[in-house]
C-alpha cells in the first residue's frame, strides 16, 4: 500500500531525533493526557452529570467497539513497518493496522468533550490531529487506518447522541447530592 502521507511523516522522524520524539509522544503518551484531561473536565462538570450523558458516553464506546471488532475483521491492512520491512519508532503490535486503537480512543474524547464542555473542544480536536500524524509517524498505521477509526468514533457518537434516553431520569445523579 501506497500512504505518501505515512512515508512522509516517517521520513522526517527520521531525518530529525527531536521530531522523531515529538512524534514518539504524540502516538503514545498524547492519549494519556487527553485521558487525564477528560477526567478532571468530568470532576469540574461533577454536579451536572446526568444519567443520560454517561448512557451515551458508554453507549458510544459500545457501538465504537462492536464496529472496530467487525471491521478489524473484514479490512485487512498490515502495518506499515510490516508492510515494509523497517523497525518502527516505539513498540507497536504485529496485528493488523485497521483501525488505529489509538485514535479511536481521541476521537471517542473530542465527542464527550464536546458533550461535556464545548470551549474545551479546540484542545481535544489538536490533541486527536497530534495523535493521527504520531501514529503515522512511528510506522503504526496507514491514513486509511486513522481515518477510520474517527469514522468508526464518529459513527458511535452519532447513534448514542440520537438515541432517545429516557426523559424520566434524575436530573442529577443520585450519589451526588452530596458535593
Amino acid at each position: 500500500m501506497t500512504d505518501s502521507l505515512q512515508q512522509s511523516l516517517h521520513a522526517a522522524t527520521l531525518g530529525s531525533p527531536a521530531f522523531g520524539g515529538v512524534a514518539v509522544f504524540c502516538a503514545n503518551a498524547l492519549l494519556l493526557v487527553l485521558v487525564a484531561l477528560l477526567a478532571a473536565l468530568l470532576l469540574r462538570h461533577l454536579r451536572t452529570l446526568t444519567p443520560a450523558l454517561l448512557a451515551r458516553m458508554a453507549f458510544s464506546l459500545l457501538v465504537a467497539t462492536l464496529l472496530t471488532l467487525l471491521l478489524g475483521r473484514l479490512i485487512a491492512d498490515p502495518r506499515p513497518y510490516l508492510a515494509e520491512q523497517y523497525a518502527p519508532l516505539a513498540h507497536v503490535a504485529a496485528d493488523n493496522g485497521f483501525p488505529s486503537d489509538h485514535t479511536l480512543i481521541a476521537a471517542l474524547l473530542l465527542g464527550w468533550a464536546w458533550w461535556l464542555d464545548r470551549r474545551w473542544w479546540p484542545v481535544f480536536a489538536a490533541g486527536l490531529l497530534a495523535v493521527m500524524l504520531g501514529r503515522l509517524a512511528i510506522g503504526a498505521h496507514h491514513s486509511l487506518d486513522v481515518l477510520g477509526s474517527v469514522a468508526i468514533a464518529g459513527v458511535g457518537l452519532l447513534i448514542a447522541a440520537r438515541v432517545p434516553w429516557p426523559t424520566n431520569w434524575p436530573m442529577r445523579l443520585p450519589f451526588l447530592h452530596r458535593f
